[in-house]
Protein backbone atom coordinates (compact mmCIF):
# COMPACT_ATOMS: atom_id res chain seq x y z
CA UNK A 1 0.00 0.00 0.00
CA UNK A 2 1.41 3.38 -1.04
CA UNK A 3 1.14 6.09 1.61
CA UNK A 4 1.18 9.79 0.68
CA UNK A 5 2.13 12.85 2.71
CA UNK A 6 2.69 16.57 2.12
CA UNK A 7 6.41 16.46 2.91
CA UNK A 8 7.19 14.83 -0.42
CA UNK A 9 4.83 14.72 -3.40
CA UNK A 10 4.56 11.14 -4.64
CA UNK A 11 4.40 10.32 -8.36
CA UNK A 12 2.15 7.42 -9.24
CA UNK A 13 2.65 5.60 -12.54
CA UNK A 14 -0.17 4.75 -14.92
CA UNK A 15 0.30 1.06 -14.20
CA UNK A 16 0.04 1.47 -10.44
CA UNK A 17 -3.18 3.47 -10.69
CA UNK A 18 -4.67 1.06 -13.26
CA UNK A 19 -4.19 -1.96 -11.01
CA UNK A 20 -7.69 -3.02 -9.85
CA UNK A 21 -6.18 -4.08 -6.53
CA UNK A 22 -4.36 -0.79 -6.02
CA UNK A 23 -4.62 0.65 -2.53
CA UNK A 24 -3.44 4.04 -1.32
CA UNK A 25 -3.55 5.97 1.94
CA UNK A 26 -2.81 9.50 3.13
CA UNK A 27 -0.70 9.94 6.23
CA UNK A 28 -2.59 11.48 9.11
CA UNK A 29 -6.01 10.12 8.14
CA UNK A 30 -7.51 7.11 9.89
CA UNK A 31 -10.93 7.74 8.43
CA UNK A 32 -12.29 10.51 6.28
CA UNK A 33 -13.88 11.54 3.02
CA UNK A 34 -12.72 11.56 -0.59
CA UNK A 35 -13.99 14.19 -3.04
CA UNK A 36 -13.47 14.66 -6.77
CA UNK A 37 -13.11 18.02 -8.48
CA UNK A 38 -13.94 18.05 -12.18
CA UNK A 39 -13.43 21.79 -12.70
CA UNK A 40 -11.30 24.61 -11.34
CA UNK A 41 -14.30 26.07 -9.53
CA UNK A 42 -15.11 22.78 -7.84
CA UNK A 43 -11.50 22.49 -6.70
CA UNK A 44 -11.61 25.96 -5.16
CA UNK A 45 -14.88 25.21 -3.39
CA UNK A 46 -13.66 21.86 -2.10
CA UNK A 47 -10.56 23.60 -0.76
CA UNK A 48 -12.91 25.42 1.61
CA UNK A 49 -15.03 22.35 2.43
CA UNK A 50 -14.60 19.69 5.10
CA UNK A 51 -13.62 17.01 2.58
CA UNK A 52 -10.41 15.36 3.82
CA UNK A 53 -8.87 14.31 0.50
CA UNK A 54 -9.57 15.99 -2.83
CA UNK A 55 -8.66 14.63 -6.26
CA UNK A 56 -8.38 17.05 -9.18
CA UNK A 57 -9.24 14.67 -11.99
CA UNK A 58 -8.37 17.26 -14.66
CA UNK A 59 -4.71 17.14 -13.68
CA UNK A 60 -4.36 13.92 -11.75
CA UNK A 61 -3.41 15.76 -8.54
CA UNK A 62 -4.32 14.59 -5.06
CA UNK A 63 -4.62 17.05 -2.16
CA UNK A 64 -4.88 16.57 1.60
CA UNK A 65 -7.23 19.12 3.17
CA UNK A 66 -5.51 19.30 6.55
CA UNK A 67 -7.45 22.23 8.02
CA UNK A 68 -11.03 21.21 7.26
CA UNK A 69 -13.45 23.90 6.12
CA UNK A 70 -11.01 26.77 6.68
CA UNK A 71 -9.43 28.46 3.65
CA UNK A 72 -6.55 26.68 1.94
CA UNK A 73 -5.18 23.19 2.50
CA UNK A 74 -3.59 23.89 5.88
CA UNK A 75 0.03 24.20 6.95
CA UNK A 76 2.38 23.68 4.03
CA UNK A 77 4.19 20.64 5.46
CA UNK A 78 0.98 19.06 6.69
CA UNK A 79 -1.56 19.68 3.93
CA UNK A 80 -1.67 20.43 0.22
CA UNK A 81 -0.53 18.45 -2.79
CA UNK A 82 0.51 14.92 -1.81
CA UNK A 83 0.52 12.94 -5.08
CA UNK A 84 0.47 13.24 -8.86
CA UNK A 85 -1.11 10.46 -10.90
CA UNK A 86 0.26 10.03 -14.40
CA UNK A 87 -2.40 9.59 -17.05
CA UNK A 88 -5.01 11.35 -14.88
CA UNK A 89 -6.85 8.12 -14.01
CA UNK A 90 -10.39 7.93 -12.70
CA UNK A 91 -10.19 7.43 -8.95
CA UNK A 92 -12.74 6.89 -6.22
CA UNK A 93 -12.77 6.42 -2.46
CA UNK A 94 -12.51 2.66 -3.10
CA UNK A 95 -8.82 3.14 -3.92
CA UNK A 96 -8.08 4.68 -0.51
CA UNK A 97 -7.86 2.90 2.79
CA UNK A 98 -10.26 4.33 5.36
CA UNK A 99 -11.88 6.88 3.04
CA UNK A 100 -15.52 7.12 2.00
CA UNK A 101 -17.11 9.18 -0.77
CA UNK A 102 -17.65 12.83 0.18
CA UNK A 103 -21.32 13.74 0.25
CA UNK A 104 -22.37 17.37 0.16
CA UNK A 105 -25.28 19.16 -1.45
CA UNK A 106 -23.48 22.47 -0.93
CA UNK A 107 -21.25 22.16 -3.97
CA UNK A 108 -23.55 22.21 -6.99
CA UNK A 109 -21.96 23.97 -9.97
CA UNK A 110 -24.29 24.76 -12.84
CA UNK A 111 -23.08 23.68 -16.27
CA UNK A 112 -23.77 26.24 -19.00
CA UNK A 113 -22.94 25.30 -22.60
CA UNK A 114 -19.22 26.06 -22.80
CA UNK A 115 -18.24 25.77 -19.14
CA UNK A 116 -19.31 26.18 -15.57
CA UNK A 117 -21.39 29.06 -14.33
CA UNK A 118 -19.72 31.73 -12.27
CA UNK A 119 -21.28 30.44 -9.07
CA UNK A 120 -21.81 27.28 -7.08
CA UNK A 121 -25.15 26.98 -5.33
CA UNK A 122 -25.02 27.29 -1.57
CA UNK A 123 -21.53 28.78 -1.46
CA UNK A 124 -20.04 32.19 -2.04
CA UNK A 125 -18.74 32.68 -5.56
CA UNK A 126 -16.05 35.04 -4.37
CA UNK A 127 -12.57 34.04 -3.29
CA UNK A 128 -9.84 36.18 -1.79
CA UNK A 129 -7.11 36.77 -4.37
CA UNK A 130 -4.52 35.89 -1.74
CA UNK A 131 -6.08 32.44 -1.47
CA UNK A 132 -5.76 32.09 -5.22
CA UNK A 133 -2.09 33.12 -5.11
CA UNK A 134 -1.48 30.58 -2.35
CA UNK A 135 -3.27 27.90 -4.35
CA UNK A 136 -1.25 28.78 -7.45
CA UNK A 137 1.94 28.54 -5.43
CA UNK A 138 1.01 25.05 -4.24
CA UNK A 139 0.42 23.96 -7.82
CA UNK A 140 3.60 25.51 -9.23
CA UNK A 141 5.90 24.57 -6.34
CA UNK A 142 8.46 26.57 -4.35
CA UNK A 143 11.10 26.66 -7.09
CA UNK A 144 8.80 28.25 -9.66
CA UNK A 145 7.24 30.65 -7.14
CA UNK A 146 10.72 31.72 -6.00
CA UNK A 147 11.55 32.53 -9.61
CA UNK A 148 8.35 34.53 -10.10
CA UNK A 149 8.70 36.36 -6.79
CA UNK A 150 12.32 37.21 -7.62
CA UNK A 151 11.06 38.84 -10.82
CA UNK A 152 8.66 41.05 -8.86
CA UNK A 153 11.55 42.23 -6.68
CA UNK A 154 13.86 43.03 -9.59
CA UNK A 155 11.29 44.20 -12.12
CA UNK A 156 7.77 44.50 -10.65
CA UNK A 157 6.09 45.09 -14.01
CA UNK A 158 7.71 42.06 -15.59
CA UNK A 159 7.09 39.94 -12.48
CA UNK A 160 3.38 40.72 -12.45
CA UNK A 161 3.03 39.81 -16.10
CA UNK A 162 4.76 36.48 -15.52
CA UNK A 163 2.55 35.62 -12.54
CA UNK A 164 -0.58 36.54 -14.50
CA UNK A 165 0.59 34.37 -17.40
CA UNK A 166 1.46 31.44 -15.12
CA UNK A 167 -1.89 31.78 -13.37
CA UNK A 168 -3.79 31.79 -16.65
CA UNK A 169 -2.25 28.43 -17.60
CA UNK A 170 -3.56 27.00 -14.33
CA UNK A 171 -7.04 28.46 -14.74
CA UNK A 172 -6.64 31.66 -12.67
CA UNK A 173 -7.54 35.13 -13.89
CA UNK A 174 -5.70 37.91 -12.05
CA UNK A 175 -6.28 41.64 -12.33
CA UNK A 176 -2.88 43.38 -12.36
CA UNK A 177 -3.72 46.03 -9.77
CA UNK A 178 -5.46 43.57 -7.44
CA UNK A 179 -2.56 41.16 -7.81
CA UNK A 180 -0.07 43.92 -6.95
CA UNK A 181 -1.99 44.90 -3.82
CA UNK A 182 -2.35 41.27 -2.73
CA UNK A 183 1.37 40.59 -3.19
CA UNK A 184 2.17 43.69 -1.15
CA UNK A 185 -0.03 42.52 1.71
CA UNK A 186 1.25 38.95 1.58
CA UNK A 187 4.85 40.16 1.49
CA UNK A 188 4.33 42.39 4.54
CA UNK A 189 2.77 39.43 6.36
CA UNK A 190 5.89 37.34 5.62
CA UNK A 191 4.25 34.94 3.19
CA UNK A 192 7.34 34.82 0.97
CA UNK A 193 10.07 34.75 3.61
CA UNK A 194 10.69 31.02 3.09
CA UNK A 195 11.20 31.38 -0.67
CA UNK A 196 14.76 31.23 -1.96
CA UNK A 197 15.48 34.26 -4.12
CA UNK A 198 18.01 34.25 -6.94
CA UNK A 199 21.27 36.21 -6.74
CA UNK A 200 19.93 39.20 -8.64
CA UNK A 201 16.93 39.52 -6.34
CA UNK A 202 19.11 39.15 -3.25
CA UNK A 203 21.42 41.87 -4.54
CA UNK A 204 18.41 44.13 -5.05
CA UNK A 205 17.16 43.42 -1.54
CA UNK A 206 20.58 44.07 0.01
CA UNK A 207 20.67 47.40 -1.78
CA UNK A 208 17.29 48.20 -0.24
CA UNK A 209 18.39 47.50 3.32
CA UNK A 210 18.83 43.76 3.68
CA UNK A 211 16.45 41.59 5.66
CA UNK A 212 14.16 44.47 6.57
CA UNK A 213 13.66 45.23 2.89
CA UNK A 214 12.65 41.62 2.34
CA UNK A 215 9.58 42.30 4.44
CA UNK A 216 8.72 45.54 2.67
CA UNK A 217 10.13 45.20 -0.84
CA UNK A 218 6.75 45.49 -2.52
CA UNK A 219 5.82 48.36 -0.21
CA UNK A 220 8.90 50.40 -1.06
CA UNK A 221 8.79 49.36 -4.70
CA UNK A 222 5.09 48.76 -5.49
CA UNK A 223 4.44 45.59 -7.48
CA UNK A 224 2.59 47.37 -10.25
Amino acid sequence: MAEFNALKVSKVSKGAAADPDASFSVEGIDGGTFAIASSKKELKQLMKSDADVVYDERKGKLYFNENGAKKGWGEKKDGGLVAKFKGKPELSSDYFDGLSAYQSDEIICVDITDGFASFCEGLSDGEDIKDQITSLGEELGDEKMSELYSDTVINPKKGLKRIIKAGKKEGYSFDKDELADALNEMNQAGAFVSLELDDAALTTLMGMGGAQAHQSSCTNHPCS
